[in-house]
């Protein structure tokens, strides 16, 4: 059994790990950087994942099950005939709890997704497969205008939800309560300009 003194270095490791990853890519990110971020020895780094690779590999699904447990902590609370729109509003508030937990963990990902390496491209695609099988299903988009289809829809929810994120990373981020508040703005827009109670007529 770990002590708590070595759990909490491996937390440590994780979570500087997440955020040198973010800010310099795969490539670039050095052992040194990550251990130096952690408050530990290059050798303590070698210790626990013996190569950069491994320790990638580790912190990208240490990564993905923390946000995959944060979005089935926001399912339990699904109700029937809900619009993917209240699913969103749920999602971001557990995401968000998630992101007072471990500030990197959003940083890490979405770089992670835009990452040219072939290891990182690779992993992602994995965990997008992943992601598919358990995101809203189709009685979800119920409610859509009729000129939009569920998939039209989908893209669009992806392409502001990953440009809203981009957006605040580049500008160094905020605090999870405002950005819970910001996004929860678009979500708004996007359930006015996609469904029939948003038509003027």
């Amino acid at each position: 059994m770990q002590s708590s003194h070595e759990n909490s270095r491996q937390e440590r490791v994780v979570n500087a790990a997440w955020e040198i990853f973010a800010r310099y890519g795969y490539q670039k990110a050095s052992m040194q950087d990550i251990a130096e971020a952690a408050g530990v020895s290059k050798s303590v780094l070698f210790k626990y994942h013996g190569t950069k690779e491994n320790l990638f590999r580790a912190v990208f699904f240490r990564a993905a099950e923390e946000i995959a447990a944060a979005d089935a902590e926001a399912r339990l609370g699904k109700v029937d005939g809900e619009t993917v729109f209240a699913a969103m509003r749920r999602t971001v508030e557990a995401r968000m709890r998630l992101f007072a937990r471990a500030p990197y963990v959003y940083a890490f990902s979405y770089a992670a997704a835009y990452d040219a390496d072939p290891l990182v491209q690779s992993l992602v695609a994995e965990a997008m497969q992943r992601a598919e099988s358990v995101g809203y299903g189709e009685a979800a988009y119920m409610g859509l205008r009729e000129d939009i289809s569920p998939t039209q829809a989908k893209q669009m929810i992806f392409w502001i939800s990953q440009g809203f994120l981009g957006d605040k990373l580049t500008q160094g981020m905020a605090e999870p309560e405002q950005l819970q508040r910001e996004f929860s703005e678009w979500i708004d827009i996007m359930e006015r300009l996609m469904t029939e109670k948003g038509i003027k007529v």
